[in-house]
């Protein structure tokens, strides 16, 4: 569960945290932390129609895969894929905090959420760069 507290300061271009929203719950993406992986659970973002995973399913799943590698020695292509894994997780976020105020983030179902699709589809172009 995610949780969030956001203030906005006065001074131009500073904000501070104030107030809060908690992520319900969201399935646990069951796979193991590989490249391959990651470019199954982004092509399900890319696909929600057909995804068993929802956005936020899968970011999170993409700060978990980012935490797991953070301090592992890796090659070239695990690196890029990191990058990538942090960059899901930190856009979910952003996104919402974008999207959405604070009252209507604290009832917000989350799973019900998606970012553009276009994003996966970079993400996905990446990683084949990989």
């Amino acid at each position: 569960m995610s949780h969030h507290e956001f203030k906005v300061d006065n001074k131009t271009g500073k904000n501070k945290y104030v107030g809060s929203w908690s992520e319900n719950t969201s399935m646990a993406v069951n796979l193991p932390f590989t490249v391959e992986s990651l470019k199954s659970v982004l092509q399900n973002g890319a696909n929600p129609d057909q995804s068993k995973y929802t956005h936020q399913d899968i970011a999170h799943w993409c700060d978990r895969f980012f935490m797991a590698m953070f301090e592992i020695d890796t090659d070239n292509a695990m690196d890029i894929a990191t990058g990538v894994g942090t960059d899901v997780d930190t856009q979910w976020d952003m996104y919402l905090a974008n999207t959405y105020s604070l009252e209507q983030l604290k009832q917000l179902d989350f799973s019900q959420e998606s970012m553009p699709i276009e994003w996966f589809n970079d993400w996905l172009k990446e990683l084949e760069s990989a």
